[in-house]
C-alpha cells in the first residue's frame, strides 16, 4: 500500500551526523578493478565531507554512496547512508536537506537564474504538472533544460549548477542511459535469471551499495527505508517531467516527475576511465579548513602554478602562487578559488570564509 511520511526523527538524526562527518580520507582515485575503492574530500554544507567512491562494472567511477551522506549504505534501512533530497536543476544551497523550510514563494524568474547565490527553501506545489498551467519550481514544458553549469556564472535560465562539480569540475550527474548501463552490468536490472533476489537488495549487494532513501514531495516523505529514488539529468518525453532511477522490492526501472520532488543525487566520474588507465593523471584537490578564518592549505597531486580567489560577483580579491594562502581580510562569505596546476588545467572551487 502507498504511504506517507511526514519528517520524522529517522531523517533528522541522519543528517545532523552528516553535517558534523568525521570520516576522514587521503584522496584517490579507485584502481582498474572492478570493485577498486577510493574516496573523495570535498566542500559541502559549510564543511569538508569525505565520500567513497568506486570503479563500477561499467568501467566509470561513481560515488558509492548519495551525495550529502553520512556513509555508504550497509542495509536497505541504513539512514545515514540515505543522503540529501535535490530538486532537480539545484545545488547545495540548503534546500536539499530534510529539515529546510518549504515555501510556495518561487524565485523570480522561476529558474535557476532567480535562485541567485541559492535559496535554502524547498519549493513545493504549483498545481498539477500534467496540467498546461502548472507552475512548480522551474515550470518548462518545452523540455530543453539541463543540469550541467559548473559554475554560478554558467547558470542560465535553462541550465542549474550540477552539484556533483564540488566533488571536481570532471564529476556529473549521470543520464538515464548511464544509469541503465551500470545497473544492467551490476546485476541489478534487468533481473538475472536464477537470482532470486528482489530489486532494492541487488542494488543494496552491488558495488554501488544504493539504500532505500525515499524521496521529499512537497511537505511529505515516500517509503523512507524501503525504496531508492535518484535523479538523471535526463528529460522525459511529457512536458515538465524529468527522469529518475527507482528501485524498489518488486522492480528496478525508470520514471518521470516534476522537479520538484526531492531525490537523491549520486555522482560519476567519466574522465577517469582513461587509455592505459593513466588514473593518476586526473587532478585531485582539496582545500582544508573549509570553512576557514585565518589560513587555507591546498593540497593536490600535482603541482600548483597559481591561486586567484574572487568574489561570486567575479573580483579578483588574492592572487598568489603558492599552497598556504592568508585570507585574513576576506569579510565572511562564499568565494571562488581557482588553482592553476603545473599542466596548465584549471580547477575551481567554492571556499567558505568565516
Amino acid at each position: 500500500m502507498t504511504h506517507y511520511l511526514h519528517l520524522f526523527v529517522l531523517f533528522a538524526a541522519g543528517h545532523l551526523l552528516a553535517q558534523n562527518n568525521a570520516n576522514s580520507c587521503v584522496p584517490k582515485l579507485p584502481g582498474p578493478s572492478i570493485g577498486d575503492t577510493g574516496c573523495v574530500a570535498f566542500s559541502y554544507r559549510h564543511n569538508t565531507l569525505t565520500h567513497n567512491t568506486v570503479r563500477a562494472a561499467d568501467g566509470h567511477i561513481w560515488l558509492q554512496q548519495n551525495l550529502g551522506s553520512q556513509q555508504t549504505g550497509t542495509q536497505i534501512d541504513d539512514n545515514k547512508a540515505f543522503g540529501d533530497y535535490f530538486q532537480w536543476g539545484r545545488w547545495d544551497d540548503g534546500h536539499q536537506l530534510s529539515n529546510s523550510e518549504v515555501s510556495e514563494d518561487y524565485p523570480q524568474p522561476n529558474n535557476p537564474v532567480g535562485l541567485g547565490t541559492g535559496s535554502p527553501y524547498f519549493f513545493i506545489h504549483g498545481g498539477s504538472p500534467w496540467a498546461s498551467n502548472y507552475v512548480g519550481w522551474w515550470a518548462n514544458p518545452d523540455q530543453n533544460d539541463l543540469w550541467t553549469a559548473k559554475t554560478l556564472q554558467e547558470v542560465t535560465a535553462n541550465n542549474g549548477l550540477n552539484p556533483c562539480t564540488e566533488l571536481g569540475e570532471h564529476w556529473e550527474i549521470p543520464t538515464e542511459t548511464d544509469w541503465k548501463n551500470v545497473m544492467e552490468k551490476e546485476g541489478i536490472a534487468p533481473k538475472q535469471e536464477g537470482d532470486n533476489r528482489d530489486g532494492i537488495t541487488r542494488a543494496l549487494e552491488s558495488h554501488l551499495k544504493i539504500v532505500g532513501n525515499g524521496a521529499r514531495k512537497n511537505e511529505t516523505w515516500a517509503f523512507p527505508g524501503e525504496r531508492a529514488y535518484i535523479w538523471t539529468r535526463t528529460a522525459s518525453t511529457s512536458p515538465n517531467f524529468y527522469r529518475y532511477a527507482y528501485i524498489s522490492k518488486g522492480m528496478a526501472n525508470f520514471g518521470g516527475d516534476a522537479k520538484n520532488h526531492g531525490y537523491a543525487v549520486r555522482c560519476m566520474l567519466k574522465d577517469a576511465l582513461l587509455e592505459n588507465q593513466e588514473l593518476l593523471e586526473i587532478p585531485v584537490l582539496t582545500i582544508t579548513p573549509n570553512p576557514a578564518n585565518q589560513h587555507i592549505s591546498i593540497q593536490t597531486n600535482h603541482s600548483i602554478a597559481h591561486v586567484k580567489i574572487h568574489s561570486l560577483s567575479g573580483q579578483l580579491l588574492i592572487s598568489k602562487n603558492t599552497s598556504k594562502i592568508d585570507i585574513a581580510t576576506l569579510a565572511a562569505g562564499v568565494y571562488v578559488v581557482t588553482v592553476e596546476l603545473d599542466n596548465g588545467e584549471l580547477i575551481t572551487k567554492k571556499l567558505i570564509k568565516k
